[in-house]
């Protein structure tokens, strides 16, 4: 799954990226409830209720995302990780899980303008890319607020997976959310890195000799979600994966995302390239270790 995807032109865009809309005020939680659509959806083991959601937010847009819920729900509530994945997102993502379990999964979708960031000829459409980009934490927040108020939900504080792409988002949410005094479980960041810079010179489609001046700028403009800035203030405790073989994410990014964030947490290099829906096996194999990590420190608690 590519991380980004850039070509075109920055001129121009770039003078249009200094602010966004804000939304008015929803109510207390800074949310209103537009759609709750329920379902059924069959795993490898057993028939699952699914609710699509979508929540008119605050200082984001409109949060879609995707609950998968056991049909017996135990009488002390359910255990909550949120997954925010690569570019397949929603109930997309939900598929790379082939064990529910007895857990409540919920996967967050994307605004649509970042769902076709590897169609898209995103310095042409800056603008409303990085618009898109900055209300996913937002967005997350409040999905996180919507979670805590379902009584399938257990007095554990939600836990947060980000893989690829989404693993950029989870230091700027963990900090959001820590000032809004909202208290998350174990975090997994998976094929993730710090540095904006680092991150658009490496994906960036052109030249070698624009690939600098060009991420210098767009880094400039996507400092608002740059993990440097969040992961050295993050609490918690956290797992962090990365590909020693990773173009996408090259190690230096990895390492210093790695470095950033404070102790208690759990490194591991795998011998692996970027992760992909092509490559299920691995997908399947980081879903696998970041849940029996997760279950280790609920055991634990």
């Amino acid at each position: 799954m590519a991380f980004w995807y850039f070509k075109g032109t920055l001129i121009g865009a770039f003078i249009f990226c200094l602010v966004g809309p804000s939304h008015p005020l929803l109510g207390d939680d800074g949310y209103k409830i537009v759609r709750e659509n329920k379902y059924q959806v069959p795993d490898k083991i057993e028939m699952r209720d699914y609710i699509d959601v979508i929540l008119d937010t605050d200082k984001g847009g409109d949060a879609l995302f995707t609950i998968s819920l056991p049909q017996k729900i135990p009488q002390g509530g359910l255990p909550t990780i949120l997954i925010v994945g690569g570019l397949k997102t929603g109930r997309e993502s939900l598929q790379f899980v082939p064990e529910h379990g007895e857990y409540a999964l919920v996967a967050y979708e994307y605004p649509e303008k970042l769902k076709a960031l590897h169609t898209l000829n995103v310095l042409s459409h800056l603008y409303s890319v990085r618009k898109a980009t900055l209300e996913v934490a937002p967005e997350l927040i409040a999905v996180i607020k919507y979670l805590k108020s379902q009584p399938w939900m257990n007095h554990e504080a939600t836990s947060v997976m980000g893989y690829s792409f989404g693993a950029t988002f989870i230091p700027v949410t963990y900090v959001k959310a820590q000032e809004e005094g909202i208290d998350l479980g174990p975090g997994v960041m998976a094929y993730g890195g710090a540095g904006v810079y680092c991150l658009f010179k490496a994906n960036l489609s052109l030249p070698d000799f624009l690939k600098g001046p060009v991420a210098t700028m767009a880094a400039a403009l996507f400092k608002p979600i740059d993990p440097i800035l969040y992961a050295p203030h993050m609490k918690g405790d956290f797992l962090l994966i990365n590909g020693l073989f990773d173009s996408q994410i090259p190690m230096d990014c990895a390492e210093r995302l790695q470095n950033l964030v404070p102790e208690p947490k759990t490194i591991m290099n795998l011998e692996t390239e970027h992760m992909s829906p092509k490559n299920p096996d691995l997908n399947l194999r980081l879903i696998n270790i970041s849940l029996q990590w997760l279950d280790e420190k609920r055991m634990r608690r």
